[in-house]
């Protein structure tokens, strides 16, 4: 870490005391790809979502980043992230992308000044029973299925109850979502096909906004924006697509506990899968796969300037490194998982996933440090 205060290094040194593992996450880091969208759509609202703890993040912290950069539209997926950020900021958009399933959660979704997604027809008769009671069109999110195939209105449905929902919603926004966003693919132009077809077919408001794109259709044509980006893993450094324009944002590091000599042929960890070949020096790091570390990974960590390998079975709480070749290693030492030397795409490469996958798995025994 470079260009930190000294009352930020002391605030660290004094968590990093207490903590075994930590995740930082440079806040300057976030405003600049926050930033960097706002310049590459200038005309278009960039929005933020903020589900599952902002990707792993901690939506607090990220949400009071972003306002600060005069984010005023959030995306969450359940009632409860919904409430929770309601409870901190009451004049921003807040769009709950599950919507409700029973007019009870709509009840409270409705008294929270929060905007549901209508994904199907059984949500939308929730809504409709609601207007029938209360007499007052449901301040609403449409989404339109344009070939994810997971949740979305189907168009032939849009056009046969078109004119109920233009009598009982008050549609603020309509939203689809690309499905391969981070490449050039027909997919993208037939979505965007139909969701322009809906656009000029159909008359919401002059005041209802429309959205199809996520982090990374920021590097299609312009066509794609339309009024509104929403996006996640750009702002946090995950960005997905080839073009990798976002800043790295968060470092996972461990501490090691413990350091053992281990004579050869001798196992190390749950099974006995691993069996040292010479005498060998194993660090234990306090990190597990309660923590985010994926139970059968077996890459490596970033120790002293060197790469050295984990061995044996990743465990609940803890974990295990070959520092063999390490000069003057020491208990209280800390080693990079990813961050800066291992980058978090290597590391979601090695564990056969994706970043996003990996940064919402950090669990919660990991202190977030913000910086």
């Amino acid at each position: 870490m470079k260009n930190i205060s000294l009352k930020t290094h002391l605030r660290m040194k004094e968590i990093k005391k207490k903590y075994n593992a930590i995740l930082q996450i440079n806040k300057k880091k976030i405003e600049n790809n926050y930033n960097y969208l706002r310049r590459k759509a200038p005309n278009t609202i960039i929005a933020a979502c903020v589900k599952a703890n902002s990707y792993g993040l901690g939506t607090d912290e990220i949400c009071k980043i972003l306002y600060k950069k005069n984010c005023r539209d959030f995306f969450v997926a359940t009632l409860e992230e919904a409430l929770s950020l309601r409870k901190k900021y009451k004049y921003v958009n807040i769009y709950m992308l599950n919507g409700v399933n029973n007019l009870e959660t709509f009840v409270e979704v409705i008294e929270s000044n929060i905007i549901t997604v209508v994904n199907n027809l059984d949500q939308f008769f929730i809504l409709k029973s609601f207007f029938k009671v209360n007499k007052k069109r449901i301040k609403c999110c449409l989404h339109l299925d344009t070939g994810m195939n997971r949740l979305g209105l189907k168009f032939k449905d849009l056009v046969k109850y078109i004119l109920s929902f233009q009598k009982y919603l008050d549609v603020k926004l309509v939203i689809s979502h690309l499905v391969n966003s981070e490449k050039t693919s027909k997919l993208n132009n037939s979505q965007l096909k139909l969701f322009n077809n809906l656009k000029n077919k159909f008359y919401f408001s002059n005041k209802t906004l429309f959205s199809l794109g996520n982090s990374n259709s920021i590097f299609l044509k312009n066509k794609f924006y339309f009024d509104m980006i929403r996006t996640g893993g750009f702002i946090y450094g995950l960005d997905l697509s080839k073009k990798n324009k976002s800043e790295n944002v968060i470092s996972l590091k461990a501490k090691i506990i413990q350091i053992e000599d281990v004579k050869k042929g001798e196992s190390i960890g749950y099974g006995a899968n691993y069996i040292t070949k010479k005498n060998s020096r194993i660090a234990t790091l306090a990190i597990g796969y309660a923590d985010g570390l994926p139970r059968n990974y077996n890459g490596s960590v970033f120790y002293k300037k060197r790469k050295v390998k984990f061995v044996g079975k990743i465990s609940m709480d803890l974990s295990c490194i070959d520092i063999s070749s390490i000069k003057n290693p020491r208990v209280n030492d800390w080693v990079e998982i990813f961050g800066d030397n291992i980058s978090i795409f290597a590391f979601a490469a090695k564990c056969n996933t994706i970043t996003y996958e990996v940064s919402s798995k950090i669990g919660l025994r990991v202190k977030r440090i913000y910086y």
